[in-house]
């Protein structure tokens, strides 16, 4: 057996281990992120109308300050996934999809949401967190997985 083959043969059994969890990674493309919603409550969900998505960037707009246009969003080949925080009394939070798998029966969407650390110093204002991405149409339930954020030093 020439070193070659060896090689090749070992490439296809590396592979072949990444995709045996079962997992396949959808594209996201980020429609709009930022600390400042009209959405109030603390919310992660699938939206896959165009209808929900008027209703939900209306919501959204209401006290954002600025009349940002509705991404657009192609509902046949599309869906978009909502993550919210709900309203904060200071700055210094975030929120971000980070990622969405195939995995089994459900579409898993990791969330990593962040805070400020006790006796920051943050900016003085309400603030309310949202994340929106679109990802490839699925029919299967989402799952909201929690990523752990760094730890801050």
């Amino acid at each position: 057996m020439n070193l070659h083959c060896l090689i090749a043969g070992g490439l296809v059994a590396l592979l072949g281990c990444a995709t045996a969890t079962g997992a396949d990674s959808l594209s996201v493309r980020s429609l709009a992120k930022g600390g400042f919603s009209g959405i109030q409550e603390a919310k992660q969900e699938v939206i896959k109308s165009r209808a929900a998505w008027e209703k939900l960037w209306t919501q959204h707009q209401k006290s954002a300050g600025n009349a940002t246009p509705l991404p657009e969003v192609d509902f046949s080949k599309e869906m978009v996934i909502v993550a919210t925080m709900g309203m904060k009394r200071t700055g210094g939070y975030s929120i971000e999809i980070t990622g969405a798998e195939v995995a089994g029966k459900k579409v898993k969407v990791s969330v990593r949401e962040a805070s400020p650390s006790p006796g920051a110093l943050t900016t003085q204002a309400l603030t309310a967190p949202f994340h929106f991405v679109a990802v490839p149409k699925s029919d299967l339930k989402a799952e909201f997985v929690e990523v752990k954020a760094a730890q801050k030093r």
